[in-house]
């Protein structure tokens, strides 16, 4: 055989194997802490499958210059000292970046050790404003200061005759609190009389004397903000003592299976979100993904069906944007961690818009903005639908 010849076929065995040696790459370790048992498993649930999906995705199309996608998912059982112990772990692990925790009592505490350990994180899910914290920590879904001025303008426009309303809420959690907080500012500035706000605790199990003192101020609907445990056993008071008027709650109550659990005291039930089990004529993106999230979830969890994809399509953008960064900023599996950690932190902060699941607009806050609409609870269906037709929904508004 001459040197040519040799040549030709070392070429040939190299381009070979070079997939193969690309596929050997170590894998990325992606951190991710959800509530997979307890009483929030049903969090847990919905944000695993739209992370799942995320990974099976990236991973279909080669990983990220060929290395895989590797979750590295914890349980955190939606407490934030538990949170905080499993950043920590994770971080010890050698994650590349963190998706979560959920809660926002849990981001807000993880937040300060983002920045403290620098290891870029992103939130998909926490409600309460002011408390993301760059270069280190960004969310990329919008915070209640946008959130719940949307949804009240909506509601305004779909109950032009409520003029005067209660808030009540639970005044000893911090995104509850924040959410009345923002209701109020949210319901003066469209003009609403606020009779007075009723503040309850997470742990109340008899809601009488609350719904008595609200019936008894004789508003035109009720505003609340608290999570789905309290909120349901709110409502059904309502029911009980016979309040038959509109109830706005923020979107503490949007994912999970409040909808599936409400039953007739939901209604007269709107919350706020951006995002429905209906089609969206206007993003097939969206409609390929709710049809996979819904037969997933039907085949491999527990939920109640039809599953509430709601927010659920932030956590699989939010890898779509962790491997979009890593791709540009030529990272792999091989990449120092601590390298790759202080690129993506970068690309992150760099990152002015977002057109995936969502159109994600970046605000100088660190928080992403989505255009929010008015929700309303189809107890029959079971699903949340959007509360107007489009042509009265509200226009994306700038942001700063």
């Amino acid at each position: 055989m001459s040197l040519k010849d040799v040549m030709l076929v070392t070429g040939a065995l190299a381009l070979a194997a070079a997939p193969a040696a690309a596929q050997q790459k170590p894998p990325i370790k992606i951190g991710a802490i959800l509530p997979m048992t307890g009483f929030a498993a049903t969090y847990g649930d919905l944000f695993k499958t739209g992370a799942v999906m995320g990974v099976e995705d990236i991973n279909a199309a080669g990983g990220v210059n060929g290395s895989k996608i590797e979750l590295v998912m914890d349980d955190d059982q939606l407490t934030a000292t538990q949170s905080v112990t499993l950043f920590r772990k994770e971080v010890a692990e050698g994650v590349f970046a963190e998706v979560g925790p959920v809660s926002g009592t849990s981001w807000e505490n993880v937040v300060p050790l983002a920045d403290q350990m620098q290891v870029p994180v992103i939130n998909t899910t926490a409600l309460k404003p002011g408390i993301t914290k760059q270069p280190w920590a960004l969310r990329i879904a919008p915070a209640d200061d946008t959130l719940v001025p949307e949804g009240v303008k909506e509601f305004v426009v779909k109950f032009p005759n409520v003029k005067k309303i209660v808030v009540t809420g639970d005044l000893k959690e911090a995104s509850g609190e924040a959410g009345v907080n923002e209701l109020v500012k949210a319901a003066k500035a469209n003009g609403l009389e606020v009779l007075d706000v009723v503040g309850y605790e997470t742990r109340t199990t008899d809601f009488s004397p609350v719904v008595i003192k609200i019936r008894g101020l004789n508003p035109d609907a009720v505003f609340t903000s608290s999570l789905v445990p309290t909120s349901l056993a709110l409502y059904k008071e309502l029911e009980t003592q016979g309040f038959d008027k509109p109830i706005l709650s923020n979107g503490l109550i949007w994912a999970g299976n409040l909808i599936h659990a409400v039953g007739s005291a939901g209604k007269n039930l709107y919350t706020i979100g951006f995002n429905s089990n209906e089609p969206d004529p206007g993003n097939p993106k969206h409609d390929a993904y709710v049809e996979r999230f819904l037969k997933i979830t039907a085949a491999t969890t527990k939920l109640p069906q039809p599953a509430n994809v709601s927010n659920t399509g932030v956590y699989y953008d939010a890898l779509m944007i962790l491997a979009q960064i890593m791709r540009e900023k030529h990272i792999d599996g091989t990449t120092d961690v601590a390298t790759a950690r202080k690129q993506i932190m970068e690309g992150l902060n760099s990152l002015k818009t977002w057109q995936g699941l969502f159109t994600i607009t970046m605000r100088g806050t660190g928080d992403g903005y989505i255009t929010a609409h008015l929700m309303a609870a189809d107890i029959k269906e079971k699903i949340w639908r959007y509360a107007l037709p489009p042509d009265r929904r509200n226009k994306p508004m700038a942001v700063q």
